[in-house]
This record gives C-alpha cells, structure tokens and sequence, in this order.
C-alpha cells in the first residue's frame, strides 16, 4: 500500500512530487492547486514536497489527489494529523476541489483492511463499491470541504456523516442512471436437437473442461456457447469478490453489488495480443482475466491471428496470466473455460463436397491457424451437424432438456468433486495435474489395457491422455459412479477425435 507524506519548510516557493510517478500523478500538483484555491484555502509560500513512497514501485492514476491535499491542509493546522492515522484515504480532484470517482476502490478497501486501517474515505460515487469489502468503515465524500469537515468529527459525528453521505449517494444513484440488471444467459431449450453437442457442453461445465464446436455456418456453435454459462454453478461469495476486485480495476463493477453471474467474454477476432492478454505501462486486464471464474468464447477461433492465439497456452494450463513490462512483471488471474467454436473450412461447408468449394491446400491452411499446442489443451472437441428442418417442427412437440434440468446433473456433479477433493485446493476434475490424475482417476486392468490400445501409434501426446482421464472422471461423475468405466473412456476419446482439424 502506497504512504503519501507531505513537508512544508522554508526555502523558494514550490510544489514538488517524487516517487516514481507517472505523468497523471505529477500533473496533480495543478489540480491540487486551484482545488485548494477555490476552497478557500492558500497555498503556503513555501517548499511543498510531496512524496509517494515506496519509491521503487511506478505509481499511476488519479488516487493520490485527495490524501496529498489532506496532507497539505495537515501541515496548516486545518487537519488535525491525528486524524489521518489508520486511514486510507483516496480521490481524484477536479479543480472545483470536487473529489471525482477512481477505479479500483473494492481492492483498495479489500487491502487496507489487510494493512490494518480502520477507516477509508473514498469519494461519494465510490462509497456503495468500497462497502462491498468485508473491511474498514467507508465513508464517501463529494468535495474537499467534506473530507475535512469528517477527519475533524469525533465518532458519534462521523457515524452520523456516514449515514447522511450513504443515503445522498443512494439517491444520486436513483437520480441517475439506474444499477444495469445483469440478464441471465439463453436456455438450452431454445435449441432443438443437437443432442451430442449438448451433452459435450454439459460435460465441459461439470468439469471446467476446455470446448471446441466445430460445424457448418448457422448450426448453432455460437447459440450452444452462449447458453453454457447457464448450467454451470453459480459463483461462491469468494469468487464474486475475486471478480468483483478484476471488475473494479477495469471499471465494469457496477457501484452497489458484486458481480453476480459467471463471466461471458466473447472478443472479436480482430482482437489484439494485447486486449487478450492485458497491456499498457502498468498493464490493466486484458480478456483472458475478465474471464476469471467464466467463460471466454472465441467465434471462429480461427479468424483470430495465431500469435494472439498462443497466448492462451500459459493461462489455460496455469489459471494465470504472467505479463513482464518496462515497470515490473505482473501476475493476473486467468482461471477460465475456454469454448471456441470454428468453421471446418473458408467457406464452412468441408467435408460436404457438394458445397464445399475449397482445395485440400485451402482447407489445411485455415486449420493450420490453430496450433498443436493449443488442441493439444482442448479437452472437448464436438461436431455440430445442421439440424434438418423436419426434425424442428417435431422438437416443438416433444420436451426438450433444459438448462435447469441440466444445471441439475451438472452441480450433482460438482457436489462428488467437492467430497472427492476435500482438504486440497481443486475445485473442479479439469484443472487436476498430471500427479493429481495418477492420485484421483486411477484405472482397472480393463480400463489402463483399454487406453493403451486407443493411444497406441502415438496419437497422443502425454498431456491429452491426461485430458481424456480428467475427461472421463467427469462422465463418471455425471453418470454417478464412483469408478471410470470402460465406456467413460470410451466416451472420452470420442470426444478427443481431431482428425477433422489436424489434416484431410
């Protein structure tokens, strides 16, 4: 946690700030400025230096702007320095000496909690967000005047402050734009037939297990996507404020709740390394981490630029995403389910040769895009066959399974994954290692001579028959057996079939 210390001393009039700052920081000293000045407040004539400490981490954003203030006011008698131990204070200052909203007050309020403050004053617009932390007291304040006005209070007086400033940025809320209701995802009883590809889908959320749809134009790769989100478990409370916190820092978190269904991030194929992986000076969130928890859906995966794709290797395998820049090496979370869904062919129709129009070079080229490695950590791969039209009107007339009916069998899954994996960190078969796998998916005589015949000639490498026992612990699972039948395996190297994206 950043410490803002001010000193005032005798010497030529100026305004210094120091601690390895970015170009928003030192611009601070102007804001702070005329803030003061039109608050009624001069500056001292004197030497102001500023400093952030701890001086050897780089220092970026507009949250520096309050506590510096405050401290100024301190060294002139109009804030007592008593009243800023154990506080953190935070907040941009427009030069009205309004204090404006930041991004990132849920894990600043998560971290001074942990640092041992009592106290946090925020601005008003970011009170309802910082009170989402299980921590210190929040207090929000709209102006210059207020957050001075509050150090100077004794307790009955804050608590009273507090109430007043929690119901006025209640009714600001109201008077404004209104908390965007998060809709849930589509139902799978919107899609008729396509029962293999429901049954892969149902299999990837029990387990968290990596999917690849690959089919014709319009037979619905991207609605079977868009409806997973819907069976799998919902969030537990210590995984909504861990997406929550990556929310706050990419300011997406609504003001006054956590997050509340899993993630859905779909970007588009012109997507950069960049935006996939997080980037900047001091890099922000990229794709892969505001899918933490969630599902990142890549449409035509193959579309996308194979060097953005590869970056995918490293958080699919590891649950997060290493990032070395000029100002340090970040590690963010990236514990996602990747469902991808790709055309077979430019024109989409492969191998269908009454329409498809592409050559054998065509064809392998566009797979080409996709990597070995990658496929290598797909777990699913499901065909979706076109569903003839007959076959529409007659699943109008019979019950067609839902996403509740679904979700059902999914989290009974869950619940034998929970008991099997008590006392250890997994939480789910598809991120079990490969130590892990020899512990928890053990085989039969019937069962090892089984995979080794369908293994044999080098079809897999190690890592994907590691995949197709974690694969198959899952059917097991979702079959309620508490061993790894021959047809479990079975089942799961039918789902390992790429011949249709490794070569003609």
């Amino acid at each position: 946690m950043a410490q803002v210390e001010v000193d005032v001393s005798r010497g030529l009039p100026c305004f210094d700030m120091v601690g390895l700052l970015s170009g928003e920081v030192k611009e601070a000293r102007e804001r702070i400025r005329v803030a003061l000045r039109n608050a009624g407040i001069a500056m001292p004539v004197e030497k102001i230096t500023v400093n952030i400490s701890p001086a050897g981490i780089h220092k970026v954003g507009t949250a520096f702007d309050l506590p510096a203030a405050l401290g100024i006011m301190a060294t002139m008698g109009l804030v007592l320095e008593e009243s800023l131990e154990r506080v953190m204070i935070a907040g941009e200052l427009g030069l009205n000496a309004q204090v404006k909203p930041i991004r990132g007050v849920l894990p600043m309020v998560m971290e001074a909690g942990r640092a041992g403050m009592e106290e946090c004053l925020v601005p008003l617009d970011n009170m309802k967000e910082g009170m989402l932390a299980d921590g210190p007291t929040v207090m929000g304040v709209e102006n210059l005047s207020e957050a001075a006005l509050y150090l100077g209070s004794g307790k009955g007086e804050r608590a009273k402050q507090r109430r007043n400033a929690l119901q006025k940025a209640e009714e600001k809320r109201k008077n404004g734009r209104q908390a965007r209701e998060e809709k849930g995802p589509p139902d799978f009883c919107m899609i008729q037939g396509l029962e293999e590809a429901k049954y892969a889908a149902m299999a990837a959320a029990a387990g968290f297990h990596n999917l690849l749809f690959t089919g014709p134009p319009g037979a619905g790769k991207t609605m079977l996507a868009k409806c997973l989100p819907g069976i799998l478990p919902p969030l537990t409370l210590q995984e909504r404020r861990e997406v929550s916190v990556i929310y706050s820092v990419a300011q997406r978190l609504e003001p006054d709740r956590l997050i509340k269904n899993r993630p859905f991030v779909s970007p588009h194929h012109t997507a950069s390394p960049y935006a996939l992986a997080g980037g900047g000076s001091v890099p922000r969130p990229g794709m892969v981490t505001l899918a933490h928890k969630g599902v990142l859906f890549l449409d035509e995966i193959a579309e996308f630029k194979r060097a953005t794709l590869d970056i995918l290797r490293q958080p699919m395998e590891e649950g997060k995403i290493f990032l070395a820049k000029g100002g340090g090496s970040f590690v963010y979370p990236a514990d996602f389910m990747l469902v991808a869904a790709m055309n077979p062919c430019p024109c989409g129709y492969y191998p269908d040769r009454n329409r498809c129009r592409c050559s054998a070079w065509e064809v392998r080229r566009y797979l080409s895009r996709l990597s070995g490695p990658l496929l290598d950590r797909i777990d699913l791969f499901s065909p979706v066959r076109p569903v003839p039209l007959q076959a529409l009107w007659e699943g109008e007339k019979n019950d067609t399974l839902t996403s509740a009916a679904m979700q059902e069998r999914v989290l009974a899954a869950r619940e034998r994954q929970k008991h099997r994996y008590a006392g250890t960190a997994i939480q789910a078969n598809g991120r079990l290692t490969g130590r892990e796998v020899l512990q928890f998916c053990r085989l039969g005589f019937s069962g090892q001579q089984f995979l080794e015949k369908a293994t044999e000639g080098g079809t897999y490498s190690a890592r994907a028959c590691h995949r197709i026992l974690r694969l198959a612990r899952t059917l097991a699972d979702l079959d309620e057996s508490g061993e790894i039948a021959d047809r479990h395996l079975g089942q799961a190297v039918c789902f390992r079939q790429t011949e249709i994206l490794t070569g003609i």
